[in-house]
C-alpha cells in the first residue's frame, strides 16, 4: 500500500482524548480506517444523489413514459393478467 505523510490540524480536546485511548503504533491505522469509511459514505451519498437526479429526469421525459407504459403491458401479459 502506498502511503503519504500529512500534516493535520485537529481540535486539542479531540486529539487529547484520541491520544489517550489509542496506542502509539495504532493511530495512523485507525485514522486511515475512519477516513476510508467516511470517503465511502460520501461517495455512496453522491452516487445516490446522482441516481435520484437521473430518475427525476427520466420521469419528466414524455418519450420515456411512453416506453414504460408499452413495457408495462408486456409485463402484465407475462404474469397472466390482461390490461
Amino acid at each position: 500500500m502506498d502511503q503519504v505523510r500529512v500534516n493535520l490540524t485537529l481540535d486539542e480536546t479531540v486529539w487529547g482524548a484520541f491520544a489517550r485511548m489509542v496506542p502509539k503504533r495504532k493511530k495512523s491505522m485507525i485514522i486511515n480506517d475512519l477516513l476510508r469509511r467516511e470517503v465511502e459514505k460520501i461517495t455512496r451519498q453522491q452516487e445516490e444523489q446522482s441516481l435520484s437526479a437521473a430518475f427525476r429526469e427520466a420521469s419528466d421525459d414524455p418519450e420515456r413514459q411512453v416506453a414504460i407504459q408499452e413495457w408495462e403491458s408486456l409485463d402484465l401479459e407475462d404474469w397472466g393478467e390482461k390490461s
